[in-house]
């Protein structure tokens, strides 16, 4: 393992601690399960194809386009 420090609100502190007490478990083995739950939903995060976004949008008339927008979409034609 390796040691590091962190800072947590004192409401998250404090919260934090009574768990730990009420449940005989570390504040470190909470915030490591944290961790590792946050990184875990991270990486089964799924990126949509483009395959899916197929005849959802519509194109805008360019005159309805603000001309940041506008200049742009002229310049990728």
């Amino acid at each position: 393992m390796v040691k590091t420090q962190i800072q947590l609100e004192e409401w998250q502190y404090e919260a934090l601690k009574k768990v730990s007490q009420r449940t005989s478990r570390s504040m470190s083995d909470f915030i490591r399960e944290g961790v590792s739950l946050l990184l875990k939903k991270g990486s089964k995060q799924t990126h949509t194809p483009l395959e899916d976004l197929a005849g959802k949008y519509h194109p805008i008339p360019s005159e309805d386009l603000k001309a940041h927008d506008r200049n742009w979409a002229e310049s990728i034609r």
